[in-house]
């Protein structure tokens, strides 16, 4: 979240974006997931809509752990046991 969505989509491999959009999909997060499948161009005002975009679909971290908690809470033995 730092540098925004297209300081992520630069720096990322395209197996990493593949990761991420799946990850948000897999937590229900199917918009922050859409965020990442945009291709940017150069200008300031794509980077600005994909950072609104990005925190329309998570507007805190509560949100990531909130999906988090919701997912865990539906699917206990899809995560490791914390011992």
């Amino acid at each position: 979240m730092n540098g925004g969505v297209v300081h992520a989509l630069e720096c990322l491999s395209q197996p990493e974006i593949a990761a991420a959009v799946a990850g948000f999909n897999y937590f229900g997060l199917a918009e922050a997931a859409r965020v990442f499948e945009q291709v940017p161009d150069d200008s300031e005002e794509t980077e600005e809509r994909l950072d609104q975009l990005y925190r329309a679909a998570v507007p805190s971290d509560e949100t990531l752990a909130h999906a988090f908690r919701v997912k865990l809470s539906a699917s206990p033995e899809a995560f490791a046991p914390t011992d």
